[in-house]
């Protein structure tokens, strides 16, 4: 039943990556940055309609920055033009859509002026070949990690099979965390990005749900020393029921904080407090539901070849 689940997750999160792609923060496409303040809060949800028009066919987002009168809007639109006016141009567009929002009488060139009470304070340009070595290192960062969790838990309890089951177990909760951000972006209401901080919830939820396997993969190990006669699949079933409620105590513990900091921290760190939300609850399963079948299949079938 289990497979049968993750096979279909699976399924959709391979027709969402090709129907609608990811999100990519300029992190990874190339982009521009620009840290604009106000005089009175802004609300980013109705700044990034008004943007969005001025910026067709681009990915562009809006977020809060350290107060509620600072945004950071984050475009890639003409990311490879190399026009010297392009820049002219984005802030120009900048300028007539926040009109509105700025003080009376502002002028363009004050508002693209760095150094202003109000305006754009700041601005960055990240270029595509720049871009594409972030991604590179990403996908190297990632990889790296997986390979380290398999070598790590084949040392710690030298057996292939528990190896095989906990890296089935983080492969699919970080395609999972991935997946979804690909099927939600544009309906949630908060910016979907996938960027560097991004990538950093995955590892971090990576490491988490490690944790957590060891934990079962352990007393598996402690309960077949004791019970060497007893049939593998009654001693990984017994393994987990008794180390459930552990297992449910931690990831709540872990998810109240991390909801509080969802509700309660900034938009800047939004997608990565919720990318971590939801790795927590799907590693935790994948322990459960991934990890565990994985490798009673693979030793029972180990055990099978060598008779």
């Amino acid at each position: 039943v289990s497979f049968t689940v993750v096979a279909a997750m699976v399924v959709i999160v391979v027709v969402s990556l090709f129907a609608r792609g990811l999100n990519q923060g300029i992190d990874f496409s190339g982009g521009r940055n620009y840290i604009v303040k106000f005089e009175q809060p802004v609300s980013t949800t109705e700044l990034q309609q008004v943007l969005s028009q001025q910026f067709p066919g681009a990915s562009t987002s809006v977020i809060t920055i350290e107060s509620s009168n600072q945004v950071r809007v984050s475009t890639n639109y003409k990311i490879n033009d190399e026009d010297a006016n392009t820049e002219a141009e984005i802030t120009g567009k900048l300028f007539e859509s926040l009109k509105p929002y700025l003080r009376e009488g502002m002028s363009a060139e004050e508002f693209s002026t760095t150094d202003a009470s109000q305006g754009i304070v700041s601005s960055q340009k990240v270029g595509p070949s720049v871009a594409d070595d972030m991604r590179t290192d990403a996908y190297i960062a990632v990889t790296i990690a997986l390979i380290a969790m398999f070598l790590y838990i084949l040392l710690r309890f030298r057996n292939v099979a528990f190896s095989l089951g906990a890296l089935a177990a983080v492969a699919f909760t970080a395609f999972s965390i991935i997946g979804f951000y690909s099927l939600f972006y544009g309906v949630l209401p908060f910016a979907m990005e996938i960027d560097q901080t991004f990538i950093a919830a995955i590892l971090t939820v990576i490491g988490y749900q490690i944790n957590d396997t060891v934990v079962v993969f352990d007393r598996v190990r402690e309960n077949t020393a004791l019970f060497p006669k007893q049939d593998f699949f009654t001693t990984i079933n017994t393994s987990i029921n008794t180390t459930l409620s552990r297992t449910i105590m931690t990831s709540a513990s872990t998810l109240l904080v991390l909801l509080c900091i969802f509700i309660l921290g900034g938009d800047a760190i939004r997608s990565f407090t919720f990318a971590m939300l939801f790795g927590v609850i799907i590693g935790t399963l994948a322990t459960i539901y991934v990890a565990c079948p994985v490798a009673y299949l693979t030793d029972s079938r180990r055990k099978a070849a060598a008779k």
